[in-house]
C-alpha cells in the first residue's frame, strides 16, 4: 500500500500537484514510518516550496532510518544552508552527500556540488559583511588616531620607527588588500561561456571546456569544435582531472569565484 501511495506521490510530483504529491507521501508514512524514501520524496515536494524547516525535518527523520542516504544529507544541506542557520553542519551535510557519491552513480551529483559551492560562497559573503564593518570601524579610529598625532604632542621617539598610528593604518590597507578577490584564472573558465569550469573535457585539439556545455553544443549545433571548427565527437573529450582538481582547491580557498563575472 505505501509503494502505491508513494507511486502516486511520484506522478503527482511530476505534474507539480504538490499538495497531492505532499498528501501521498503523508499517507505512506504514516503507513510504513521506516521507510526512508517516503520521507526524502516529501521533502523534495518541501524543496519545491522553499519550505526549508520542513525539508530539513523530513530530512532528519530519514537519515535517521538510513544514515548513507545521499538525498537525505542532501537536502538537509540545501535546508539548513539556505535557512543561515547551522551553516557549518550544513556544509557538513553536502560535502557527506558528495562523499556518498563516489559509492553510487547519482543524476543530481552536479546539483550537489553546486549547492556546496554556492553555500561556500554565502558564507564568506556573510563573513564578509561582517567584517567589512569591523574594517569601516578600524578605519575611522585609524584616522582619529593620525589627527589626534597631529595636532598633539607625543613624547620623543627615534624617528626612523613607525608610529604607532602609522602601523596601524598600514594593518588596516594590508586587510583590505587581502580581502580584495582575486581575478579567477582565464584557463579556469569554459572557452564557450568563459564562467569557471566544474568538470573540464579536453578536446583533441587541446582546449579545455565544461562537459556539459561542450556535449550540449555537439548535440544541437553540430559535432565540430567550437574554437578550431575542427570535426569532434564525444568519444574524444578526454577527462582533465589535473585541472579539475586545481580549480576544486581555488573554490574552496576563494569561495567568491563560485558563479561570479569574470
Amino acid at each position: 500500500m505505501g509503494e502505491a501511495l508513494k507511486k502516486l506521490g511520484n506522478e503527482c510530483f511530476a505534474k507539480g500537484k504538490l499538495d497531492a504529491a505532499i498528501e501521498a507521501y503523508s499517507q505512506a508514512i504514516c503507513l510504513e514510518p521506516q521507510v526512508a524514501v517516503y520521507h526524502t520524496n516529501r521533502a523534495m515536494c518541501h524543496m519545491k516550496r522553499a519550505n526549508w524547516p520542513a525539508v530539513a525535518a523530513d530530512a532528519r527523520s530519514a537519515l535517521r532510518l538510513e544514515p548513507a542516504s545521499i538525498k537525505a544529507h542532501y537536502l538537509l544541506g540545501l535546508a539548513l544552508t539556505a535557512m543561515e542557520e547551522e551553516f557549518d553542519d550544513g556544509l557538513s551535510h553536502l560535502r557527506r552527500a558528495l562523499d556518498l557519491c563516489k559509492e553510487a552513480t547519482v543524476s543530481y551529483k552536479e546539483d550537489i556540488i553546486r549547492a556546496l559551492l554556492g553555500a561556500r560562497k554565502r558564507r564568506w559573503e556573510l563573513g564578509r559583511d561582517r567584517s567589512e564593518g569591523s574594517l569601516r570601524a578600524a578605519e575611522e579610529l585609524a584616522q582619529q588616531l593620525c589627527e589626534a598625532s597631529a595636532t598633539g604632542k607625543s613624547p620623543s621617539t627615534d624617528p626612523s620607527l613607525p608610529s604607532a598610528e602609522e602601523m596601524l593604518v598600514e594593518a588596516v590597507a594590508e586587510l583590505k588588500r587581502k580581502r580584495t578577490p582575486t581575478r579567477v584564472p582565464d584557463y579556469f573558465c569554459c572557452q564557450i561561456t568563459m564562467e569557471i569550469m566544474l568538470d573540464p573535457v579536453t578536446t583533441p585539439c587541446g582546449i579545455t571546456y565544461e562537459r556539459n556545455i561542450l556535449v550540449d553544443h555537439l548535440r544541437k549545433v553540430g559535432k565540430f569544435d567550437p574554437v578550431t571548427r575542427k570535426p569532434l565527437d564525444v568519444h574524444q573529450l578526454s577527462p582533465n582531472l589535473a585541472l579539475k582538481e586545481a580549480i576544486s582547491d581555488f573554490l574552496e580557498a576563494n569561495p567568491w569565484a563560485y558563479e561570479c563575472n569574470m
